[in-house]
């Protein structure tokens, strides 16, 4: 039996919590499971963070540095880690030369495929250029590892499914950041159509007071939740109507309780979703479709709606698990720390 790495560091730069945070949270406690030490540095304090609370209450270690690369360098240099994996532009940016200066091995995990604007297109190009530096790069769906210019394996997103129980909710709700990525406006104009059920939305982001705005009376809005395992019990259906995806976090939450999911075809969901298995997957923009597949939900019995939620769960625990997934990365990682 190989050598599990002792010592991992997890580096992210981050002010909130969605996809890639509740990635790193997943995968921390999945390689603690499997009896490694495992630290999870913030590039930049930028205040109490709801990711290190958790992290904290789980036993993990949290290291929050200054935003200077100086501070970076001298707690690598102190704390020496078997192998460091990045999450986001900024640290894998500033992570990976530093790492490969001081040879210390180092994973990239790219999260994000939608086209950026602003100064944020150049520092996603940056980053996709400069990936070659790590060790060993990740992409989380398929679109996304099409744009990486080196060599990168898909990595499949997790959830540790051995404490999560099943949902028998019946709100129908979109969980995530309210961007144009994720299109909530999409679930805005889905609610209007259902006028005599109740939507909610759970997350924050910019488009959040137009959508407010705009909203039916049918549409509520419960913003960030501290602790989604008190929300999910409540919900019966997930509706993700993104304009561009991975493979979100937000569907196999929903799917380890046997929530049944409804999305467009984008990213790698068709890894997934199995239509009329254990959800439904809607051509990308067809809104009658996703219509029709919310009215198929309603309508269906109570055996029917088992069927779903069990193929559901199936599902993830068979390639989506802790269980499933980091067995493999921690293969990957006794490759190249040695």
């Amino acid at each position: 039996m190989k050598k599990r790495t002792n010592n991992i560091w997890i580096v992210l730069d981050s002010r909130g919590f969605g996809g890639i945070e509740s990635h790193v949270e997943q995968l921390a406690l999945g390689l603690k499971a499997a009896n490694n030490q495992v630290s999870i540095v913030f590039l930049q304090n930028y205040g109490e963070h709801p990711l290190q609370r958790r992290l904290m209450f789980s036993g993990l270690d949290c290291i929050m540095l200054d935003g200077r690369i100086a501070s970076l360098w001298q707690a690598l240099k102190k704390e020496k880690p078997d192998v460091i994996h990045t999450h986001g532009y900024k640290a894998g940016i500033l992570v990976r030369p530093i790492a490969r200066l001081m040879k210390v091995p180092c994973a990239s995990t790219f999260h994000s495929g939608e086209k950026k604007e602003g100064k944020l297109q150049w520092y996603d190009w940056f980053d996709r250029h400069t990936a070659f530096l790590a060790n060993h790069v990740y992409a989380v769906s398929s679109p996304i590892l099409s744009t990486l210019p080196c060599s990168a394996k898909l990595a499949d997103n997790f959830v540790d499914t051995s404490k999560i129980t099943p949902s028998f909710g019946t709100e129908i709700a979109f969980v995530g950041r309210l961007c144009k990525e994720k299109a909530p406006d999409r679930f805005s104009v889905l609610s209007k159509r259902f006028p005599h059920l109740d939507f909610h939305v759970y997350g924050d982001g910019p488009l959040r007071s137009e959508l407010e705005q705009k909203a039916p009376d049918n549409l509520e809005f419960h913003g960030v939740q501290k602790e989604m395992h008190d929300v999910w019990p409540r919900i019966g259906l997930l509706v993700i109507p993104s304009r561009a995806e991975g493979l979100p976090m937000a569907a196999l939450e929903a799917m380890a309780r046997g929530i049944p999911v409804v999305a467009f075809n984008v990213g790698s969901l068709d890894q997934l979703v199995r239509p009329n298995e254990n959800g439904w997957l809607v051509k990308q923009g067809d809104m009658e479709g996703m219509i029709s597949a919310i009215q198929d939900w309603r309508q269906s019995d109570s055996v029917q709606k088992a069927q779903w939620s069990k193929e559901a769960i199936a599902t993830v625990k068979q390639r989506f698990s802790t269980e499933a997934v980091v067995p493999k990365l921690l293969a990957d990682y006794a490759t190249f720390a040695k």
